[in-house]
């Protein structure tokens, strides 16, 4: 009887000690599997095509292959009115994206629908961007990353404008870059008589319109967010143009839309692009096509840049968790790295300082000296504020310049009826 109890002992402690081994041998393998959170999956809207859609593509993978808290999903949208349109039926649908990729012209529309999810808190939080960081930012960035006081986009792609030259046009008439406006109009006239203009310039010439009205006086629209269309600056800019149009010293792209081919065909010495057009005159001029790129003419002492591109902006109805994942990639898009790398295969210039002075980046710059002068422009870079009504008042701005410069209607007739108009925008909003 004592040994069967004992027996029984024994049994019941090797059972009690092979369950303990088991359960030693389990319980590793469940905290690890506990451990193993799901990724937060949010989806960026995008415009970019070509090799600046390759780019984004690129730098989202790095960003996922980097962490795996947040997994990003770039989608293609169309052109940026095209993104725009489906961003307002989604916020009518309950389907907006995490991220969008517009111009910051977009934001006070934007904000006013209630679609856009300010930024301030994540930008000044403790994963925030810290005074170093929005330092290294250019400034002609971090101006625009606010609307009325709140922080709402993050810069991504991003050009500045630049006057392009032909080197074999300037030897053989014997003349140098120009340094002002008035030098523009003086070489127009030293080739006229060969039928070659001095400028070139694109149809839809808003973006640099805004820039060349500051250097000649004032912006179109003020610091406090008024239009102000026939102000002293867009009046005399306009006066300029449409004179040295006139003269031929001037010419427009017309229904060509851009004036690059007819640069690369010699037709005029210099040419107003955004940073952008380097990669398209690259690959369409011929090879014995010498060409080089130097900053903006000024007026008098005033050089200026005008800056275009997109940003990065978040959207409403975002849970916490989705906010901070939306944060960490907006973040991680400005990085002194990301930047450099995103630069260098899509174009566009880094927003950082400190992506310039990285030794890949200056290696970069010595292969492509034309890339040079648009990095040193963006210490001369401006953005124009904007204000609510903007994104539907843009094509009678785009209008009046053509009409001005396709010669249909005088700058008196112009200027003053499209301050009524930008003013009613306002008004109105969108």
């Amino acid at each position: 009887m004592r040994r069967k109890h004992w027996l029984t002992w024994l049994l019941a402690v090797s059972l009690f000690v092979s369950l303990v081994g088991l359960t030693a041998v389990i319980k590793p393998q469940t905290a690890v599997a506990s451990q193993k959170k799901q990724p937060v999956n949010i989806t960026l809207w995008h415009a970019m095509t070509g090799p600046s859609e390759k780019a984004l593509k690129t730098m989202v993978t790095d960003y996922n292959h980097s962490q795996s808290k947040v997994h990003v999903t770039a989608l293609y949208q169309g052109n940026y009115g095209d993104l725009q349109k489906k961003i307002m039926a989604a916020g009518k649908s309950h389907t907006l994206p995490a991220l969008g990729q517009l111009s910051y012209s977009a934001v006070p529309d934007l904000q006013s629908h209630q679609l856009i999810q300010p930024i301030t808190k994540l930008v000044n939080g403790k994963q925030g961007l810290s005074k170093k960081d929005l330092n290294d930012l250019y400034a002609t960035f971090t101006k625009n990353m606010k609307y009325k006081n709140a922080y709402y986009t993050t810069p991504l792609n991003k050009s500045p404008r630049l006057l392009f030259y032909n080197k074999d046009l300037l030897k053989k008439y014997n003349l140098s870059v120009p340094k002002t406006w008035q030098d523009v109009a003086t070489d127009g006239a030293k080739v006229k008589q060969d039928n070659i203009a001095a400028l070139g310039i694109d149809a839809g010439f808003d973006i640099e319109f805004a820039g060349i009205a500051q250097e000649f006086g004032s912006s179109i629209i003020s610091n406090n967010l008024k239009p102000q269309m026939n102000s002293k600056g867009p009046r005399a800019a306009s006066a300029f143009f449409v004179d040295n149009i006139k003269k031929g010293a001037i010419k427009t792209a017309g229904s060509d839309k851009y004036y690059s081919g007819a640069f690369t065909q010699g037709k005029s010495l210099f040419y107003i692009s955004s940073s952008s057009a380097i990669q398209a005159i690259k690959a369409n001029a011929s090879k014995g096509f010498n060409w080089g790129t130097a900053e903006m003419p000024a007026n008098k002492s005033k050089r200026l840049s005008a800056v275009g591109g997109a940003d990065l902006m978040m959207f409403k109805g975002l849970s916490s968790a989705k906010q901070k994942a939306a944060w960490d990639f907006m973040k991680y898009s400005m990085s002194t790295k990301a930047s450099a790398k995103w630069s260098q295969q899509s174009g566009y210039v880094p927003v950082r300082k400190s992506s310039v002075k990285l030794a890949s980046y200056k290696k970069y710059l010595k292969q492509n000296p034309a890339q040079q002068t648009a990095v040193d422009s963006l210490n001369i870079g401006v953005q124009q504020p904007t204000f609510k009504g903007y994104s539907a008042f843009r094509q009678d701005y785009i209008t009046a310049i053509d009409d001005m410069f396709s010669l249909r209607k005088s700058p008196k007739q112009v200027l003053p009826d499209l301050q009524s108009k930008a003013l009613a925008a306002q008004k109105n909003g969108d």
